[in-house]
Parts: structure tokens; sequence; C-alpha cells
């Protein structure tokens, strides 16, 4: 065996990642920051003795590494949580990335590097990590909050930008310059590739979940996950796209699903065991010479970063209109660089793109900002102080007055009619327009990359004519649902266009269809100049070009009513199968919590409720003070309230009129407990008859929606206070001023009977506009 066999390389870099993460653990220091140290160690910079590890024998197994950070990221993907907070996000993301290409650009002319060394450093100043964020909002306890919510829906976004740079950086340093024409051609076929992925994996997996919750193993789920993880690596490979893009994508289909955490609970030692690998192989990259020589500039470069980055987030959080001080705490928990720094480092080092000293620069930065990250957060309250007391009454006022206006600015348009209705349809087309370009470039690749089987009698002409025939089957009901729904926009656009009283003459007969089918023309016209320009290099040639055409019109003409309805079918299993995942997934949570809680106490023991009688003595008072469990040996294990239940209530937990409490004990202690808490008490307050809770659904026109409780006034207003929402199979109890609310919610009110209905007739308000648009008018073919 040769003495730098990759074994013996393995050996090494698993023994000193051992090493440095239990290290690092103890001082309480990111392991990636260890992983990289040991690389650094074990690595042919350091010449302390002779080369431990071959370098060429592990940097292309380390890229699994990428494929499962990737996936992991995929399998916290949450389409909800990006909705909620898309605008403040995309802002804050815009603003940064321009800055941070802009900072790279500039920074590399004065360390006198290559313009390329500009293009990545400017790339990989542009993603924080993900690891160190969202680890950070989780030890704090603060994943629930509002600026914490902003945090998550910027590091979504800049998953999604990382793939695209990804690509875009591999095409620079590979031609050694930036292509525009590339990186919009790259970043449209990105799109094609992720929606058309997405919809198809996400129509198949619940089939596929529900024979992994049948039959699934240990074994069997493992290897299910990852089979499609290296399956859409290869498509992604194939299509030239990175393996983590298909990494990434698998991991995309998996979440929101019932087998989500059992999936990212076996794969967990896959993902920390290359992830190790890959921190360690950057770690061997850096030049120690280099990070001494560059040690002021990381210092400098290290200081600039966290002031642009939290500056960019922050500006582009407040001019989306979120408050000053909820955009400082979202920003300051962001303001660092980390794991695709290194992965857009070791593509660049790959293709022998970047220098060394760009190398030493990235990790001493991502080293620095990283150990920051958790001193600023932790004294965001004195930041806000601070630059509270600095800022000029000036500037305060106008963020005030800003903030109102973008408020009203957005409830203005949440209130537009022809907005709501026009959503919908606009979404459809969009994606439909992915998808049918999808299909006609997968035809295009086939027909020229794969040769006629021998044991097809079939000439690679006809071949060619039969794929795309199979691509026009499988595009017409999309189009036709694209038809539809142009035709849903064109009566909007006319019905508004001639309301007013000058054109009231032209919204009838002859005149109103002719305006009409103007504006069909237009649309049609605008979507097919895109399409070609998009699809027009994967169209067939000659004889099978008009093959193609005449079939398309031929089938539209005949089967347009059918395919109307097999549309119809395919969208409403989409929609069905997103529904049975979440609805699994929230009853396999309950049955878990059901099964915790019985199991609390191993002997044979019941669980029953109490109905907290409206004269009890313990009503307004804290769990811990009814002292229940000393007097009469019973367990508080629940509560219910106005249909809430409240799991692994709190100690300071009070007790309320019509409360259902549940007792866990034998009988005679639940007998006593039922005895004990129904005591009446020695006063009784007249209103406690009026007192009321009500459950409520947020609906989708609501005012309130997307908004911080503090922020909708509903307290000062109507003198009800929330207690619980409900958001999907999450419950939030005694939720803060700073939670969001969001279409959709299931709130739990508290008040008098009077204040409960004057809020509900205000939230009833907000359902007068139909759900749904008016499709009945649809285009004849």
């Amino acid at each position: 065996m040769p003495d730098h066999s990759i074994l013996k390389d393995l050996a090494w870099i698993m023994l000193s990642a051992a090493v440095a993460a239990l290290i690092f653990q103890r001082l309480k220091i990111p392991l990636l920051l260890g992983y990289i140290a040991a690389g650094f160690i074990v690595g042919p910079h350091l010449g302390l003795w002779p080369t431990l590890v071959e370098l060429e024998n592990v940097q292309e197994l380390s890229e699994l590494g990428v494929i499962f950070l990737l996936f992991y990221i995929g399998l916290e993907f949450d389409f909800g949580r990006l909705r909620r907070s898309f605008a403040p996000a995309l802002a804050a993301l815009s603003l940064q990335t321009l800055l941070m290409l802009f900072l790279g650009m500039e920074a590399s002319r004065w360390l006198g590097l290559s313009t390329i060394d500009g293009w990545f450093l400017g790339g990989l100043l542009s993603i924080s990590s993900s690891m160190v964020s969202v680890k950070l909002i989780r030890d704090r306890g603060i994943l629930h909050q509002s600026y914490a919510n902003l945090t998550i829906g910027v590091l979504v976004l800049e998953d999604i930008l990382a793939i695209l740079l990804l690509v875009l950086l591999s095409g620079i340093a590979v031609e050694g310059q930036m292509d525009i024409k590339a990186v919009g051609r790259s970043t449209l076929f990105i799109g094609i590739f992720i929606v058309s992925v997405f919809l198809i994996g996400k129509l198949g997996a619940s089939r596929l979940m529900r024979i992994l919750e049948k039959r699934g193993s240990t074994e069997i789920v493992t290897m299910a996950a990852l089979g499609l993880i290296f399956a859409l690596g290869l498509l992604a490979h194939k299509f030239q796209f990175s393996w983590a893009l298909g990494g990434f994508m698998a991991g995309a289909i998996f979440s929101r699903s019932q087998q989500a955490e059992r999936i990212e609970q076996l794969t967990e030692p896959l993902r920390d065991l290359f992830s190790a690998l890959f921190f360690v192989t950057v770690g061997m990259l850096i030049d120690p010479k280099a990070l001494y020589s560059n040690a002021p500039v990381i210092l400098g470069l290290s200081f600039i970063v966290i002031i642009c980055k939290f500056s960019s987030c922050w500006l582009g959080f407040f001019l989306a209109g979120k408050p000053a001080d909820e955009s400082t705490q979202a920003a300051l928990i962001k303001s660092q660089i980390g794991e695709f720094s290194f992965v857009i480092v070791a593509i660049g080092a790959k293709y022998g793109a970047t220098s060394s000293d760009l190398q030493s620069i990235v990790s001493g930065v991502a080293f620095i900002t990283i150990l920051a990250t958790p001193y600023l957060a932790q004294n965001e309250s004195r930041l806000l102080r601070l630059a509270d007391r600095l800022s000029p009454n000036a500037a305060k006022e106008f963020c005030s007055l800003y903030s109102h206006w973008i408020g009203t600015m957005r409830l203005s348009l949440s209130r537009n009619a022809i907005l709501k209705l026009a959503k919908k349809p606009i979404t459809l087309i969009g994606i439909h327009f992915l998808l049918i370009t999808a299909i006609i470039i997968a035809a295009g690749v086939i027909s020229e990359r794969i040769a006629v089987p021998h044991f097809i009698p079939m000439s690679q002409e006809l071949f060619q004519q039969s794929i795309f025939i199979l691509s026009v089957l499988a595009s017409l009901p999309l189009l036709v649902d694209t038809m539809r729904n142009m035709n849903v926009l064109v009566w909007l656009f006319s019905d508004t266009a001639l309301s007013r009283p000058a054109f009231q003459q032209f919204s009838q007969g002859y005149y109103r269809s002719a305006f009409n089918g103007l504006i069909l023309i237009i649309l049609l016209f605008v979507y097919g100049t895109v399409f070609l320009l998009v699809a027009a290099p994967y169209f067939p040639t000659g004889s099978v070009f008009f093959v193609f055409l005449i079939s398309t019109a031929i089938v539209g003409w005949l089967f347009w009513k059918k395919l109307i309805h097999m549309h119809h079918h395919w969208e409403t299993a989409v929609i069905k199968s997103m529904e049975s995942v979440a609805k699994e997934r929230i009853a396999q949570k309950i049955s878990s919590n059901l099964q915790a809680l019985t199991s609390r106490q191993p002997w044979d023991v019941n669980v029953e409720p109490i109905l907290l009688d409206a004269k009890s003595k313990w009503l307004g008072m804290e769990v811990r003070k009814t002292n229940l469990r000393a007097q009469t040996g019973a367990l508080i294990a629940g509560i219910e309230r106005g249909g809430f239940e409240l799991a692994n209530i709190d100690p300071t937990t009070r007790l309320y009129p019509n409360d259902k409490v549940f007792v866990l004990g034998e009988a005679d202690q639940i007998q006593a407990a039922r005895e004990y808490l129904n005591k009446n008490g020695t006063f009784h307050s007249p209103d406690t008859e009026a007192f009321a809770f009500t459950r409520e659904i947020i609906p989708p026109r609501c005012n309130w929606s997307g908004m911080r409780i503090q922020d909708s006034q509903i307290r000062s207003r109507f003198n009800v206070t929330i207690v619980g929402i409900q958001k999907g199979d999450q419950h939030i109890i005694g939720p803060s001023p700073q939670e969001i609310l969001d279409e959709g919610d299931l709130i739990l009110v508290m008040g008098s009977k009077e204040n409960i209905e004057n809020f509900k007739i205000e939230l009833d308000s907000h359902k007068d506009l139909p759900d749904n648009e008016p499709t009945s008018r649809e285009p004849q073919p």
C-alpha cells in the first residue's frame, strides 16, 4: 500500500478534527473554526513536521461536505417563512450583495490582487454563516421573535444566492472574465431547474413518504435519502450545474414532510463527517506566511465587513418598512461570513483562479467576524441605547414618519382588490412559464445527446419527433391554463381601464371585445418573445420543427376542455400532496407529544381533565402557588384554554375560568385534585360571567397580517388580549408584543364578552372580498 494512501490521510484528518472539536467546544467557539485550525496544523504549509496529508487525496472527497451542507439547508427551507419576510429580506440582501461586491472589487485593487480575486472576494463576503446565525438564534430562544424571522428570511435568500454564485464564479474561474449574457442565462436556467424539480419532487414526495412510513426501517430511509441526494446531484451535473444544487433540491423536497426530522437524524453523522472533512481541507490551504503578512489587512477588512454588512442589512430592512430597533436586532445577528465563503474559496483554488493571499485573508476575516457576532448580539440593548443617544432628533423623527408612511402604503395596497385578484394568475403564469421552458429544454437535450437504442427500429429523426411530441403532450395542459389566466388578467385590466365615466360607452359589445383582444395579443406577444429568447436554442429544426408546431396546434384544438380538466387534476394533486404531508406531520407531532405526556410516569396512572369552576379560589393565581402536588399528589400535566392545549406549562402560568386542567395521577389523587382546585373562594368578581375567550383566524386580507402585535393596536382599541397563537402545528402561549401576526394564524383572544364581540365585528369586516378571481370568463380556442 502506498505511504500516502487515502485511508491514512482520512485517519489523520478525523483524528485532528476530533481533537479540535473537543477543544473548541470546551472553549465555546464554533466548531468549524476548530476544523479549519486542525487542517492548518496537519496541512503542508506549517512545516513543523513532514506532510501528514496529501491534499489531492482528499480534496475531491471533501466536496461531499458541500453536498450534505446544502442538503441540510434544503431540509430547513420553508417557503411560508420566506413569504412572510420576503420583501424586507430581499431589500436587505440586494443592498448587502451590491455593497459587498463593490467592497470586494475595491479591496482587490488596494491589495494588488487580480480582478478575478475581486469577484471571488465580493461573492464570499456576500454570504453570512447560516450555521452560526441559526445556532445563535436557537441558543438565545428568540426563534419566534419578529426580528429573528427577518434574519432567517435573509439567510434563506442567501442560500439561494450562494447556489447562483457557485455556478457563476465557477464560470468566471474557467473563462477568466464575467460574461453578462452567461450570467442572465445561468440565472434563468437555475430558476427553471429549481422550480421544475421542486414541484415534480413534491408531487411524488407524498407517495414516497407513505412508503417510508410503512416499510421505512432505518436502513431503507437512509438509503432513500442518499439515493435522492445523489440522483438529483447527477441530474444537476448533467445540466452543468453544481452537485451541491442537487443536494439542496433533495433537502427542499423532503422539507416539511413527516419524515424530515427522521431523515435529518439518520443522515446527520454523514453530514458531520464530510463537513469536518471539508473544513479541514480548507484549513490545509492556509499559508501561515500569507496570514502573518496580511494581518493588518485582515483586521481592517474584518472591521469594515462587520460595519458594511450591518449597515446594508439595516438600511434594507428599514426601507422595506421595518422599525429601526427591529432592523438593528436583525442585522446584528448576521454580520459575519462563514461556511459558504470557504466553499467559494475552495472553488477558486480548485481551478487555480485565486491567490493564496486571498485564501488566508478570507480565513482570517471569517475567524474574527464569527467570534465577534455573539458578543454583538448579546450586547444589542447597549448598542441600541448608544445609537439612540447619538442619533439626532431630526433623524429619529424621520425614521418614525417613514415607518408610518410605509405602513400606510402597505395598508392601502393590501386593500386594493385588483392587485389581490391579479396576484394568483400572475404567479401561475410565471410558474407555468418555467415548467414549459424546462420541458422544452429537457426534450432538446435528450434528443441531441441520447442516441436511439439499438433494440428500437426507429431513425434518429423519428426519435427526435417522438421526444418533442411527448413534450407537447406534457406542456399543453400548462399552456392551456396559462391562456386561461391571461384571460383573467385581460378582464381585470379592462374592467379597471373602462370603469371611468368617460369610457363607459366602450365597456360593452364590439368595443369591449376588441379592447380585450388587443390586450390579449399584447400579453401573448410579450410571453412568446420571452419564451423564444430562452427556449429557441433547444427547439428542433427542419421537419421535426414543423411536426412540433402542427402537433401542438392539433392537440390543443381537439382536446382543449380535456386539457383544462387534466391540468385541474394535476394542480389539485400537488396541493393535496402538500396538504397531506402537512397534516401527517401535525398528526405525528400531536401523537408524539401525547405519548411523551402519558409516559412521564412509569406506573399505571391516568390523565383526566378537570374543568375549573368560575368560583374557584385559585383563579388568577400561578400554578406553583396552588401547591397541588404537595396537597394531593397529583401533577398538572397540561391546560386546555379556548381549544389550545398548553403542554409543558410553566410554573408561572396563571389559571383562568373555564380552563380545562389535565391532571396526572392515580384515581384517588385525581379526585382529591378535583375537589382541591374547585374550592370556592371568599371573593368572586361580578364580572366573571362576562369573561370569555374566542378563537379567530387571521383572514388573508386582514390589515393586521404581517404586523407585530404591538403595532396592530388590538389591545388599546378593543380592550382584549391575545393570549395564544397557533401557526400550523406550532403553539405560542403568552406571545410577546414583538410576535408577528400572519394570515391563517389561529389566535386565542381573552376579554369581556362585549369587547370580544366588538373585536369579532372588526375582524369580520376584513372578509368582504371574494377569495377567487373571476375565472368563469375563459378564452375559446
